[in-house]
């Protein structure tokens, strides 16, 4: 003969389910991973391409931006040519060998590309890079 509990039939757990926990985690992970790439690039900046590039570790440098009609951005915020020397200048004398980076648009009038560089030579930036989308070169239809 079976004997019932005063309780009822059910017996208590004392475990935590955690599958619905495992669940949330995945999926706030899965949302990071696709969304974080499309923050880095949010000005509207297309590189030209540079098939002799090497890629560049980010370690300890500033990257600067400049759209299409010659603005410049640090971290998506606009400032003008001297604020870039000022800022140059400041994290020179924090750290000799602080590198700058310049992505340019393929569009941005060439003396306003030699401005912004002339302005981080005179700040005193020894280390300046440009940026360019590393790739296959173009093939160029042959003449017959």
């Amino acid at each position: 003969m079976k004997r019932h509990s005063q309780h009822g039939c059910y017996n208590a757990v004392a475990d935590i389910n955690i599958v619905p926990l495992m669940d949330l985690v995945f999926n706030l992970l899965i949302v990071f991973m696709l969304t974080t790439p499309l923050l880095e690039s949010s000005i509207d900046v297309k590189l030209p391409q540079a098939p002799s590039g090497a890629p560049v570790e980010p370690k300890n440098l500033t990257t600067l931006n400049l759209d299409p009609a010659g603005r410049i951005f640090l971290d998506k915020k606009s400032i003008s040519l001297d604020e870039v020397e000022k800022l140059a200048r400041s994290q020179v004398q924090i750290d000799k060998q602080h590198a700058v980076l310049v992505r340019g648009d393929e569009k941005v009038p060439y003396g306003r590309f030699v401005e912004v560089v002339d302005r981080l030579k005179k700040a005193g930036v020894s280390k300046l890079g440009i940026v360019g989308l590393a790739g296959q070169e173009e093939s160029k239809p042959h003449g017959r």
